[in-house]
């Protein structure tokens, strides 16, 4: 077991990292790229519908159901 611990400490000075144990400093790059990404694309699709129905007014219509009454 002695011998182990000295191979891991040379491993460590040599790289200047220990890759063999957990990782402490994880990086945030990746999850911020696709929220970024994400925002840009649906800003992107947003723009672009907004373009292609520019000048026709949209109104919404609501059908209520018909009242109906009970005869007893």
């Amino acid at each position: 077991m002695g011998r182990f611990r000295l191979y891991r400490v040379e491993f460590v000075i040599m790289t200047g990292r220990n890759y063999r144990g957990p990782e402490h400093h994880a990086s945030a790059g990746l999850p911020v790229s696709i929220l970024l990404l994400s925002v840009l694309a649906i800003s992107a699709y947003l723009l672009v519908g907004a373009s292609l129905t520019e000048g026709e007014s949209v109104t919404s219509k609501v059908y209520l159901p018909a009242a109906q009454t009970q005869v007893r």
